[in-house]
């Protein structure tokens, strides 16, 4: 039993959404305006929910023309009515009986219709469309996510009113193969069209593909299109045909200037009766190609002459791209890419399935701001325009044939013709689009004979492009299967896998961006999966949150929306509206193509510049399309700054030389590194990368000696160093007060080895057989095993053991060693042995109390984004500031330092990691060691990631802390 996760809830008027238009080509003069051809029915609709069987029996006969609809009520088509406020939504697959959903239209067909053949297209209707117009039966059709054509001409009334019926089931037969792990969302969510064609003769399809030289300079469109005719031959008898025994076939090829590229026109015999194929080639010298990077378009445009008069037109758009997998390798025009990838639900919270083209275009421009260049359609085909826009911006997209859970139960003979439906609409829907470089065949499902015939079905249809099936990699798949698609692998299993992989490897889900808390190790598993030539890329699932803004009515008119988001539906990059998160960042720094190839250089007295190697990783673009921003900087300033541009071709490595002419010996105890800004050339950022530079022209200064003094009693030892003064308590082995002068900074301190475990935590921390419930590993009570105070003329050192007993079953130990210098600061070093039942711990480190008013934040390391042991591709080197009242986050730290309005600071000077929070903003926890992030559970890689607590293991960390004004 799923419940749902109330996010907020705002007070808005409702409002439609923005409907899909049906889309048309324009057409030359000799053919009547687009408007006379296609007739949008989006708009209101009538409608009314039945809750379950009973109540849909009792709308019988709901489809006649006399029928009293006076209990309908206006919806918009398109839409889901669950986001109309008719009911909640539900999540898949339905546990109870489902609702049904009737729709009714009057509209009026123009009276020039009379006469022509006549069509019914529904983009989308989920998940079974029965229909009737003018209360003739004309069919039913179950498949939630492809399209849906009705032939209408016999039962339209030209030049008059009709009406059209649609009885909307969310459960039938094959309905299983419309659900996923996402909401379910009844309704006529894409747009509704009539579409006019001639009687005698139309085209009813047309397929083209680019086929390019050896040398992928020039290029043949093949093209390929189906005349349609129900003209009839000469009755009574068998006569022969007495019509016009010729027509014309005519393609033209134009460029986005609508310059004529090639055209061709055929004389054919007429096919009464009967449709023909027709197949020609358009040569194009040198034509401009179509990828991700550089997607140049072209218009094809097909017309039907008869008597010289254009009677029918088609209009497609054209990419010159050819798909190969030869050798193993994905290639796009013969070269071998990358694919940088998310997947995507075809899914908003304002609209639900019910998507706008604005919408797509913000996710579109999010992801290419991202790096992003691939789409996984998730899972199922989105709606056209969405494809249209990937066509015309550059994206890289596998589509997919629907059969989600149904794909678990396709060893039943009875679920053929369920699959094949959804193959051939799907194929058929999107063959043209360049974008679509991969058929993707159900979703982590079992290899069937079923799932064959589909993947045979598709590779019928299609012979242009490879096909996989997302999760399936085993080296004995069949041959038809083009791809393999393993999900969510360790990099070290990607890295074998690719490296003796005989096909292409995208795997469709490698990491899962589960809630702020689950994404680590994308960087990792993306290195060692496309090193290889074989690892083509993935996607990371998923793009947005699963989120829907469910309206409630209110008695007074208001409309009250509350977010609704699945427990496990945080898993995306952006939440459900698409602001980016944690995750986007960390999406966009591992994803960048162009990047330096070091972190550091070596750099000496007098040398000129730094030679920057930069790594350009496009497959297609050079560097000089690349403008490159930098900055030498020593902590927070500036030295110089400028701007260079780069040359290099894809897959190389080029220089970058940044002068060094402002680099000093005044400011040498400051971190000197380039902070470089890479940027497209419309001037969007690709990414920012710190490049340190370590060089030797002048030490640290040394602090200058003090006097020390001691003052032991039993319940304290006191520590006077300079203007620092040091208390400890003996019964507690720890640092119990620090201040400057009069002025307190430092309030406490205790060791910290646990804090609330998050959802991808929770199995890794206590284990497969771990214990249910564990105690708060910070709730201890102390024991002094070892207590030892030294001095010296310049410094006082302190040994101490303490016994930490959380409960019978768990303790830990802590070993410390204090060394308080005349010059007032306090070196730490300490050693921690956990002996706990938790498997694994989330951090060790020390806690500081620190005074109320320090809330100012310094650190010199990794920012601004929160950064762990593997999660560190989006925060950069540099000097960062936050307030401690007002944020919080985990900082990767060379030293950090806390500071307030009395002028105390505290600087901690420990290679290790930084957390605070705003709900404790006295609170600072320096630590040694932190678990990396796991993956919606997974457990962290590497050795250095995982804090495991296995007998006999040990922490260690060290620190020095220094007070001052």
């Amino acid at each position: 039993m799923r419940n749902w996760v109330i996010i907020g809830s705002v007070i808005a008027a409702t409002s439609l959404p923005v409907a899909v238009l049906a889309a048309n080509p324009s057409a030359p003069t000799q053919v009547a305006p687009a408007s006379a051809n296609t007739l949008s029915l989006d708009g209101q609709w009538q409608f009314s929910l039945a809750l379950n069987e009973a109540d849909a029996q009792a709308m019988a006969g709901f489809y006649a023309l006399g029928y009293d609809a006076s209990r309908f009520v206006s919806t918009p088509v398109p839409s889901n009515w669950a986001l109309q406020g008719f009911e909640d939504p539900h999540y898949k697959p339905f546990k109870t009986e489902a609702s049904q959903g009737f729709y009714r239209k009057d509209f009026t067909v123009p009276a020039d219709w009379a006469g022509k053949r006549v069509l019914l297209h529904f983009g989308g209707v989920w998940s079974s469309a029965e229909v009737w117009v003018n209360g003739k039966p004309l069919g039913r059709i179950d498949s939630g996510f492809t399209p849906i054509s009705f032939d209408v001409t016999s039962a339209l009334k030209p030049g008059a009113g009709n009406l059209v019926a649609l009885r909307v089931r969310q459960t039938q037969p094959s309905y299983l193969f419309d659900t996923n792990d996402d909401w379910t969302l009844g309704g006529i969510y894409r747009s509704v069209s009539l579409e006019a064609t001639p009687m005698a003769r139309w085209i009813d399809r047309v397929e083209a593909v680019p086929r390019f030289d050896a040398q992928y300079r020039d290029a043949d469109l093949h093209v390929r299109v189906m005349v349609g005719s129900k003209q009839k031959r000469d009755y009574p008898g068998n006569l022969e045909y007495s019509g016009p025994q010729t027509y014309q076939l005519r393609a033209t090829l134009t460029d986005t200037g609508g310059k004529l590229v090639q055209s061709q026109i055929l004389s054919l015999p007429a096919h009464p009766e009967t449709g023909r194929e027709t197949a020609l080639d358009l040569h194009v010298q040198k034509p401009q190609q179509w990828t991700a990077e550089t997607p140049n378009l072209y218009k094809l445009t097909v017309d039907i002459l008869d008597d010289g008069k254009v009677t029918h037109q088609r209009q497609i758009a054209v990419g010159f791209r050819e798909i190969s997998t030869k050798g193993g390798v994905l290639r796009v025009n013969g070269q071998a890419v990358k694919l940088r990838g998310v997947n995507r639900h075809d899914e908003h919270p304002d609209t639900g399935r019910a998507t706008t083209p604005e919408q797509w275009r913000q996710d579109l421009t999010l992801m290419k701001a991202a790096n992003i260049n691939y789409i996984h359609l998730a899972h199922y085909p989105p709606a056209t325009g969405f494809l249209d826009l990937c066509d015309q911006l550059g994206l890289y997209v596998s589509d997919e044939i629907p059969m989600g859970s149904g794909g678990d139960h396709m060893d039943n003979p009875a679920l053929a013709g369920a699959a094949m439906l959804r193959s051939y609409e799907t194929v058929a829907r999107d063959f043209n689009h360049p974008s679509v470089i991969i058929w993707s065949v159900g979703n982590e499902d079992p290899l069937t004979s079923l799932h064959l015939a589909a993947v045979r079905m598709v590779k019928g249809l299609d012979p242009t492009r490879p096909v996989l099936m997302p999760w399936r990699a085993e080296t004995s798949l069949p041959p038809e299967i083009d791809i393999l698609a393993p999900h969510y692998w360790t990099a070290r299993a990607y890295d074998q896998l690719a490296g003796r992989a005989d096909r292409p490897i995208v795997t469709t889900e490698f990491t899962h961006a589960y809630g702020n808390d689950g994404f680590g190790g994308l960087d990792a598993r993306w290195k060692a999966l496309t090193k290889h030539p074989s690892g083509a890329g993935g996607a990371i699932w998923m793009w947005a949150d699963q989120g829907l803004s469910v309206p409630k009515r209110a008695p007074d008119g208001t409309t009250t929306h509350s977010l609704l988001v699945i427990p496990d539906g945080f898993d995306g990059i952006t939440d459900s509206y698409r602001n980016p998160t944690r995750d986007y960042w960390e999406t966009q720094a591992v994803y960048a193509p162009v990047y330096p190839a070091v972190s550091a250089l070596d750099v000496v007295a007098g040398q000129a510049f730094a030679r920057v190697p930069v790594q350009n990783d496009y497959d297609f673009t050079d560097l000089s399309a690349i403008r490159v921003a930098w900055r030498l900087m020593q902590d927070e300033t500036v030295v110089a700054q400028g701007k260079s541009a780069l040359a290099g071709p894809p897959h190389a490595v080029a220089s970058l030389d940044v002068p060094l002419d402002g680099l000093t010996a005044t400011q040498a105890a400051a971190t000197t590194y380039l902070d470089l800004g890479f940027s497209r050339a419309d001037g969007s950022l690709i990414t920012r990368r710190s490049v340190e530079l370590r060089h030797p022209l002048a030490s640290a200064p040394t602090p200058g000696a003090g006097t020390i003094a001691i003052d032991e009693k039993p319940d304290a030892v006191i520590v006077n160093a300079g203007a620092a003064r040091f208390e400890f308590d003996p019964r507690k082995g720890v640092l119990a007060k620090a201040s400057v002068g009069e002025k307190p900074s430092v309030l406490g301190m205790r060791p910290t080895i646990w804090r609330p475990l998050n959802d991808t935590e929770q199995g890794i921390v206590r284990g497969e057989k771990g214990p249910p419930d564990l105690p708060d590993l910070n709730s201890f009570t102390p024991s002094v095993t070892q207590w030892r105070v030294n001095r010296s003329k310049d410094s006082v050192t302190i040994h101490a053991v303490v016994d930490y007993r959380v409960d019978a079953q768990d303790a830990f130990n802590v070993t410390y060693d204090y060394d308080i210098t005349s010059a007032g600061t306090l070196n730490l070093r300490y050693r921690l042995a956990p002996q706990v039942r938790a498997q694994w711990l989330p951090y060790v480190g020390l806690d500081f109390q620190t005074a109320p008013d320090l809330t100012q934040l310094r650190w010199l390391g990794l920012g601004p984004y929160d950064a762990y042991p593997n999660l560190q591709s989006a925060p950069q080197l540099g000097l960062w500031r936050a307030d401690r009242a007002e944020q919080g986050g985990v900082k990767a730290i060379r030293w950090a330092e806390v500071s307030g309005a009395q002028g105390v600071k505290i600087r901690w000077d420990s290679p290790g990691y930084l957390a605070y929070s705003p709900q404790a903003p006295d609170r600072l926890l320096v630590l040694s060691a932190l678990l990396g992030r796991p993956e919606k559970g997974r457990r962290p890689e590497e050795p250095e990631e995982r804090l495991d607590t296995e007998q006999g293991k040990s922490f260690s960390g060290e620190l020095r802390m220094t007070l001052g004004l």
